[in-house]
């Protein structure tokens, strides 16, 4: 359990397929939806620097669930307004379908400032901050060149909208 201990999920692998899947439920004392999160880490730096694109093979059992976020973690990312983890990380939004597809996720629709209550990047917190998402006005929340070369890691979330939700994950290629 996560997030006030209400929501939870796992992760398993099966036929070669990660299988990411639990119930996203709502914080009573922050009147928000918690998430769940399955996420890899590495000693290696991975450089993604020349790719403008991440690609997931997914589907989901639960299409209608509006809160799948992929995210990537890079040696001096900026932390977002009250992140609270040791590093920063680049979060998207994304859709699965039932049917297994390819999801393509530019480069430059990551951003490092998301909000904790959603996980979105265009989110005005309770406090008043309002979350920047990557455009040519915010440079300073995309992704660049010196960040993509040294990604150490991702994650999926399930974040911002309460419910039951199923994914099924096959491949995370960078790609252009």
């Amino acid at each position: 359990p996560v997030m006030g201990g209400e929501s939870f999920g796992n992760f398993s692998v099966v036929n070669d397929t990660g299988v990411f899947q639990g119930e996203v439920k709502n914080v009573s004392f922050l009147y928000a939806p918690g998430f769940c999160q399955v996420l890899t880490t590495s000693l290696f730096k991975v450089d993604a620097s020349n790719f403008s694109v991440i690609a997931l093979t997914v589907r989901s059992a639960t299409p209608g669930y509006a809160g799948f976020k992929f995210a990537f973690n890079a040696v001096g990312a900026p932390r977002h307004h009250g992140g609270h983890e040791a590093t920063g990380s680049y979060k998207q939004n994304f859709v699965a379908t039932e049917a297994w597809s390819t999801v393509k996720l530019p480069m430059l629709n990551f951003s490092s400032d998301w909000s904790d209550y959603t996980g979105d990047c265009d989110t005005l917190d309770p406090d008043g901050y309002q979350h920047q998402c990557c455009t040519p006005a915010t440079p300073d929340v995309c992704p660049d060149a010196a960040r993509l070369s040294q990604i150490t890691g991702y994650s999926f979330w399930a974040e911002g909208h309460e419910g039951p939700y199923q994914l099924e994950i096959k491949t995370v290629v960078a790609t252009n």
